[in-house]
């Protein structure tokens, strides 16, 4: 679903705040390992993560940045 290095922005679903992240690391059980502007390393949690007993706050995936490809010589 994520892959790693991805530009994703997220969105907290209880504040509306949005928070620009580089994908780490996706777990459907733990969530997005991410690293925000901060440079800080944090566990960005989905909805679907409640049933596991992680704690809120929940984040949706509001927008994937998609990156140029190179072109391949011939």
């Amino acid at each position: 679903m994520y892959r790693r290095g991805q530009e994703i922005v997220l969105q907290d679903i209880e504040s509306l705040e949005k928070v620009p992240v580089t994908v780490v690391m996706y777990d459907t059980m733990q969530g997005i390992l991410a690293i925000n502007k901060e440079d800080d390393w944090v566990w960005y949690r989905e909805e679907s993560n409640a049933e596991h007993g992680w704690p809120s706050p929940y984040y949706k995936c509001i927008k994937k940045v998609v990156k140029k490809r190179k072109k391949k010589r011939k």
